[in-house]
């Protein structure tokens, strides 16, 4: 387990309690709807550091939520554009690795060529 960063991680676990102590899910405020989960999103960053599971988090949750017959503007609107920017953060993230593989290992694919 990396503990680095020991501060960034209890304040990501403290946003995560006081979001789920705030957190009211029969409430259609905004707050309830919106601002908690990306404060819950935040600590859990903060939490583990690592953006990639945050988004693939945030886009299952997001397609959950998805309901374009909806009468309210955050889950016609809000909720796919979260989604939307959760997916492109996993294709961007999916392709800066594939790109770093394949400069990483140039090297000895070229060897295993000239052989």
């Amino acid at each position: 387990m990396n503990l680095d960063r020991p501060w960034q991680r209890l304040a990501g676990l403290l946003m995560i309690f006081l979001g789920l102590a705030l957190y009211d899910p029969e409430s259609p405020a905004a707050l309830h709807r919106l601002l908690l989960p990306a404060l819950l999103a935040a600590g859990a960053w903060a939490l583990v550091q690592n953006v990639a599971v945050v988004a693939i988090a945030t886009a299952v949750l997001g397609v959950i939520h998805l309901d374009s017959e909806a009468g309210g503007w955050i889950d016609r609107f809000a909720y796919p554009a979260i989604t939307a920017a959760a997916l492109l953060t996993l294709a961007a993230i999916g392709v800066q690795r594939f790109r770093r593989r394949i400069v990483e290992t140039r090297e000895a694919r070229w060897s295993e060529r000239g052989k």
